[in-house]
């Protein structure tokens, strides 16, 4: 039986790591696949572009929202126009602002595709690449704070923003770059267990709270349900506005095809910050000599050096590899994988049968989870042991980009050979994810064509799904905050 203090120490990680997400205050190479990433497996997992669409313009972006709403409004089942209507009580308060809240995005950020037109592309597929980096670079999901009814940030006694939904803070913090956390990390569909036997022999079943909650397949679906219903607008920048909304959910499931992103801890960094806790209590005399870090400020800083650690050197060889110079070519294999894809993913897609007029999106970004979360804590812990053992020390800190810099002198040849494999991995399901996702949306969106009645069937029945899926949403988030408030003894102000 563990012990108590075990326990509250293997849950001071579990802070630790929530903090972390995907870095606090880190540069956006810190991401689970930094931009130029997303970009890549966009471009080299559709070998074939796609006729440039008509670019989409402000009338595309209103009409879309307006048809949302009147979706909302006119919702055939009661309860779910019942419970829209009282959010959104009238046409023009559902707003950029409304419908940002509507989708659970970040209602203060300036999103491409809602807010603001996308760029023209020269063709489909450059569209759906660049579109896959959106996420991350306009900031949807970061400071998703609690509103009033006059739209001011909620906040506590101390002033302090209150979260929209505290499950944010299960995977990030309150706010900087980890507080979007929530949105790009996956976990498995499995019961969690906080004891410390479970993180140490099976991390992806490890969670605190155990009734920890992330968030990348609703994202997925959510974005793939506003593609569709653009997609089949019938405005003329209708389908590159669907083609961006389907480049951004290719985001959330290309996230969760690195392994890290779809579990909380491993147990290792956990006794690496430990034992480095104790050395800074004896060298600086419990802090009679000199200030020292704490246990939970060293965890956080081995965790970001091995965060960025991997992701650079990832990203480094990736470079290389498109260049086509003798350092990439441990990630030739990720390359090749982007155009081959991941057959046993296929197979695990074929089974589940998906009809491209259910939710899809969230079938797909749920299935890749449970492939990757086996994989999670070896990327992590095949990281550790090619990184310098300086990476897990007190006070030392990884600066960007120099990751061959911290490889080890003579790193262990199968080590790096499995953490090149596991990121070829990555690569592969990544494709074969975005590529099953663009087949079923191609069909729906084919069905859809066929005239116009089936034009309007198609788009009323992803706008009825869209409205009862986010209300639901929305109420649950509600409903959570209510009880955190609660048990807090928080009044917001």
């Amino acid at each position: 039986m563990t012990s108590p203090r075990v326990l509250r120490t293997v849950r001071s990680l579990a802070a630790i790591l929530a903090l972390s997400g995907f870095g606090v205050g880190l540069p956006s190479g810190a991401l689970a696949y930094e931009e130029r990433v997303h970009q890549l497996i966009g471009e080299r997992a559709f070998p074939v572009p796609g006729p440039a669409p008509s670019a989409a313009g402000q009338a595309d972006l209103d009409e879309l929202r307006v048809a949302t709403w009147r979706a909302g409004a006119a919702h055939p089942d009661p309860g779910v126009r019942a419970r829209f209507l009282a959010r959104f009580p009238s046409e023009p308060s559902f707003d950029p602002w409304a419908w940002k809240q509507f989708l659970g995005l970040t209602a203060e950020a300036r999103v491409v595709g809602l807010d603001v037109p996308p760029a023209p592309a020269p063709d489909g597929r450059t569209l759906l690449a660049l579109s896959s980096r959106l996420p991350d670079e306009d900031r949807r999901n970061v400071e998703r704070f609690a509103h009033a009814p006059d739209r001011h940030v909620l906040r506590d006694d101390k002033g302090l923003p209150l979260p929209l939904d505290p499950a944010q803070l299960d995977m990030g913090a309150l706010t900087g770059l980890s507080s979007q956390a929530w949105a790009h990390y996956g976990l498995p569909r499995l019961a969690f267990s906080d004891s410390p036997d479970v993180l140490k022999t099976e991390p992806r079943r490890w969670a605190w709270p155990p009734t920890a909650k992330a968030f990348a397949p609703e994202m997925a679906q959510v974005h793939t349900d506003v593609a569709l219903a653009a997609a089949t607008s019938g405005t003329p920048g209708g389908r590159a506005l669907g083609l961006v909304w389907l480049g951004a959910a290719h985001h959330y499931m290309e996230d969760v095809s690195n392994q890290i992103h779809t579990l909380q801890a491993v147990y290792p960094f956990f006794r690496d910050a430990k034992i480095e806790s104790w050395k800074e209590n004896l060298f600086s005399l419990w802090g009679l000599l000199r200030p020292r870090p704490g246990f939970e400020e060293i965890g956080l800083g081995i965790i970001k050096n091995h965060h960025l650690f991997l992701e650079d050197l990832w990203g480094a060889r990736t470079a290389d590899a498109v260049a086509g110079l003798p350092g990439g070519a441990g990630a030739q294999a990720g390359l090749a994988a982007l155009a081959r894809g991941d057959a046993e993913e296929e197979r695990a897609l074929d089974a589940l049968r998906l009809d491209p007029a259910g939710p899809f999106a969230r079938a797909i970004a749920e299935q890749v989870i449970d492939a990757s979360s086996l994989e999670g804590a070896e990327v992590y812990l095949t990281a550790r042991e090619l990184a310098r053992p300086r990476l897990s020390r007190a006070r030392y800190v990884y600066q960007a980009a120099t990751a061959d810099a911290e490889l080890r002198p003579s790193p262990d040849p199968a080590q790096l050979a499995r953490f090149y494999e596991l990121e070829a991995k990555g690569f592969g399901r990544a494709a074969s994810a975005i590529r099953r996702h663009v087949l079923l949306y191609d069909q729906e969106t084919a069905r859809a064509a066929r005239s116009e009645a089936d034009r309007v069937a198609v788009r009323d029945a992803v706008l009825r799904r869209l409205v009862a899926d986010r209300m639901d949403a929305r109420d649950a988030e509600d409903s959570r905050l209510a009880s955190w408030l609660a048990a807090k003894g928080i009044t917001p102000r």
